[in-house]
């Protein structure tokens, strides 16, 4: 019915084919000049500001890094991120990239273009343990080791530009939000119904379960099917066998799938879903289905909006 992949689709720009090969990987790395910051926790997503007089021009060469200073305001500290195109894929960031001023330092870290950019501060992962010696040269680094749980990691984001306290109220703002919207779900009595995160990849869908989807089973109060792991491959056969009571389906940006969703208005299997045929079939941003804290919060807003429109 549905099968387990260790990997995502392998799209350069999918954050979270990003997190997924990132979980797991807890080596850091040290050098001369890097450091390592320590930890701190959306009120809703901040818009861009200019850096404040003195700020540091940061160089980002792990791209999630970049969305956490995005949330906490500080994006106009960030003037080269690595895989900004990745970034560019999502709407939720527009407000951040549309104007051109953060430039792009390759798919791969490109130390050419950081030379250029003249940093005087760089914010790096265990990831690019290769080349942190080059980096320290270039300007202070800070080495930050990636997880798949975004309130650690944008603590540590903060710290290192002394804005833990606006970290906290991100977090504190989103696990405040998450609360009422599951308190939402409960007195309309969606809460415990079934759902399924999936996106179209391939002659299938790729599902997204398990701890990978917390916050919308554990936090909010979807009920998941037992099972499934915290990614894989399912066909729409396997999708029928679950009948979900909620289908939430990513756009395939990446038009890398044979299943488009003008076919599955016409598919027989699909059109009998019972999640379909009761009006609760939503096609999501992907970045909802992300593991992302300006995704996450999009995702809770979505939810929000479903529920007290009655959906």
């Amino acid at each position: 019915m549905f099968r387990s992949r260790h990997g995502w689709p392998p799209i350069a720009a999918l954050i979270v084919l990003c997190f997924v090969l990132l979980a797991g990987c807890g080596g850091g790395m040290t050098n001369n000049n890097a450091g390592t910051a320590s930890p701190a926790s959306p009120a809703p997503p901040a818009s861009p500001q200019p850096a404040k007089s003195g700020a540091p021009k940061i160089a980002v060469t792990y791209f999630p890094y970049a969305e956490h200073l995005f949330a906490i305001g500080q994006a106009g500290a960030v003037k080269g991120v690595v895989g900004l195109s990745s970034l560019k894929q999502f709407s939720v960031y527009d407000p951040f990239l549309r104007d051109g001023a953060i430039v792009d330092l390759g798919d791969e870290a490109n130390l050419e273009k950081i030379i250029a950019l003249n940093p005087d501060l760089i914010i790096a992962s265990q990831f690019d343990e290769k080349i942190a010696e080059q980096l320290s040269k270039i300007a202070k680094t800070v080495t930050i080791n990636t997880t798949l749980n975004w309130q650690e990691t944008i603590v540590q984001v903060a710290a290192v530009v002394g804005e833990e306290a606006k970290a906290k109220q991100y977090i504190d703002g989103f696990n405040k939000k998450g609360s009422e919207i599951a308190a939402l779900m409960e007195q309309s009595g969606q809460k415990g119904k079934t759902a399924l995160f999936i996106m179209p990849w391939k002659k299938g869908f790729t599902y997204w379960s398990g701890s990978r989807m917390a916050l919308y089973y554990d936090k909010l109060g979807f009920k998941p099917f037992d099972g499934m792991k915290n990614t894989g491959e399912i066909t729409l056969e396997g999708i029928a066998e679950l009948n979900p009571e909620y289908i939430f389906i990513g756009k395939d940006y990446t038009n890398s799938s044979e299943i488009t969703l003008k076919d599955l208005e016409t598919n027989p299997v699909w059109q009998g879903l019972n999640a379909v045929k009761n009006k609760k079939m939503f096609v999501v941003d992907t970045e909802i289905l992300g593991p992302l804290a300006m995704g996450q919060s999009k995702g809770l807003d979505y939810v929000e909006k479903l529920m007290k429109a009655g959906k």
